[in-house]
Order: structure tokens, then sequence, then C-alpha cells
């Protein structure tokens, strides 16, 4: 899960610890890598790229994300319309754009 989230993690669309259900966000760094981010939000946690699930939480007043591991995501904004995107920087230098995929309650 480091991997994702640092390589590109994000999640502008992880605002939703206070919904339950299952966000799909695919997160491209800058460089072009893509991952895919699976947030659990009724479990309140979070696999990249169909990794073993890991918690995370969810600071809605600065919008960032942050994984048990360490690794923390800053986005832009955060929306759960599906197809919303925006930008994200992490806590380990990386940024790209963060795109909501799949949102089910």
């Amino acid at each position: 899960m480091k991997k994702l989230i640092a390589g590109a993690a994000v999640a502008l669309l992880a605002a939703a610890p206070a919904f339950a259900g299952e966000m799909v966000i695919e997160l491209t760094r800058s460089s072009g890598e893509s991952f895919t981010l699976v947030l659990d939000t009724t479990a309140g946690t979070a696999s990249v790229n169909g990794s073993t699930p890991e918690s995370y939480t969810w600071d809605e007043g600065t919008n960032q994300l942050c994984a048990s591991s360490g690794l923390c995501v800053t986005f832009a904004e955060a929306s759960q319309e599906v197809g919303s995107s925006t930008t994200y920087t992490t806590n380990e230098g990386n940024s790209g754009t963060a795109t909501l995929v799949s949102y089910s309650e």
C-alpha cells in the first residue's frame, strides 16, 4: 500500500469515511505511472493495486489521507462525484492527479 500511496497516493475522494461503502480511485503520478486505490470506507481500510488492506485516517479540514504505514497524501479538493479529478501531493515528494472511478454505498 505504501508503494501506491507513496508512489501516487491520493484520493481527493478519500473523504468518504463519513460515508459507508467503497471508493475506487485512479492515481496518476506526474511521471505517468498509475495506481488503483480502493478505499473500504466501512472498514476504514485502503489497498493499492490489490495489496493487503491497511488502515487510514482522513482529515476533512486539510483533505489529507494518511495510511498506517506513515504515508500521507494531501488533495486539492475532495468529492464523491464519479469522474471528478483533483491534484495531490504526498509527504514523500510525489504528486499527480487522482480521479474517482467508482463509488458505492
